[in-house]
C-alpha cells in the first residue's frame, strides 16, 4: 500500500496552534537585594478563563465553541496572541486560508517573531514555496527550539518531494516535542518515502501510541494498515 501523504496533517493541528501559553516563570531573586525573611509569596499569574475554555474546545474538535471563547477574549484583549492564533488555526481547519492568514497577520503585528503565526501563515499555502521555506528557515535560525517551525519547514519540503531534507526537519520537530503524534506520523511518512521501512514502521507505531494520549490530525486507520503492512513485509 502507498504511504499516506506527508502533508495531510496541517501544521495547525490540534495542540500546535491556538494553545494557551503557560505563564512565565518569575525571575530568579538576587540574594544581594532580596530580603532574607519573606513570609508571603506572590501567586502565579492565571490563564484567562476564555483562553483556557477555547483551547479545551479546540482540542476536543468543537471549533464553534472554541471560536466563541477566543472572540470573547479578544473583546478584552485585542492583541492576545493565543486568541489570534487560535482563530487562525480554526480557519485553517475549516479550509479558509485567507481568513486564517488574516488572524496570523494580526498576531505578527502584535508579536512579530511569533513562530506559531509564521508557521500558520506557511500552512495557508498563499505564498510561493520558496518564500515560505526561506521564512521558516529564518525563524528556525532565530528560534532553534521552535518545534512548530521545524515541522512546518518539513511540510514545505515534503510538498516539493525533498524527502531527505523533510525527514531532517520532521526529526528536529520530534526531538523538540517527542510526544506529538503528528510530528511522529510525518517523520514516519518521510522515512517510508526514503525506503527506510523498519524505522518507518517503528515511528508509525509511536504515532499511534501518542495519538491515544493527545489529539492528532491524522486518521489512525490507514496508519495502522500501513504499519501492519510494513511489519509483514519485514518478516
Amino acid at each position: 500500500p502507498r504511504p499516506p501523504a506527508a502533508t495531510s496533517p496541517p501544521p495547525a493541528q490540534r495542540g500546535a496552534l491556538g494553545q494557551v501559553t503557560p505563564p512565565p516563570a518569575p525571575p530568579a531573586a538576587d540574594p544581594a537585594s532580596t530580603p532574607q525573611f519573606r513570609r508571603t509569596q506572590a501567586s502565579a499569574p492565571t490563564v484567562a478563563a476564555e483562553l483556557a475554555a477555547g483551547y479545551r474546545a479546540y482540542a476536543a474538535g468543537d471549533l464553534t465553541t472554541a471560536r466563541r471563547h477566543y472572540q470573547a477574549h479578544l473583546q478584552r484583549d485585542p492583541n492576545s496572541v493565543d486568541a489570534l492564533n487560535g482563530l487562525g488555526a480554526i480557519a485553517l481547519h475549516e479550509g479558509q486560508p485567507e481568513q486564517a492568514a488574516h488572524w496570523f497577520r494580526r498576531t505578527l503585528a502584535a508579536a512579530p517573531h511569533n513562530a506559531s503565526a509564521i508557521a500558520g501563515l506557511s500552512a495557508t499555502g498563499l505564498a510561493p514555496a520558496d518564500d515560505r521555506e526561506a521564512g521558516l528557515r529564518h525563524t528556525l535560525a532565530e528560534q532553534p527550539a521552535s518545534a512548530i517551525a521545524a515541522f512546518s519547514l518539513g511540510n514545505v519540503l515534503a510538498e516539493q518531494g525533498r524527502w531527505a531534507e523533510a525527514q531532517q526537519a520532521y526529526f528536529q520537530a520530534h526531538t523538540l516535542t517527542p510526544d506529538n503524534p503528528d510530528y511522529l506520523f510525518n517523520l514516519a511518512v518521510s522515512l517510508d518515502q526514503l525506503g527506510q521501512r523498519r524505522l518507518a514502521r517503528d515511528y508509525y507505531s509511536q504515532a499511534l501510541d501518542a495519538a491515544r494520549d493527545r489529539p492528532a490530525v491524522f486518521d489512525p486507520a490507514p496508519v495502522l494498515a500501513r504499519r501492519d503492512a510494513l511489519t509483514e513485509a519485514l518478516q
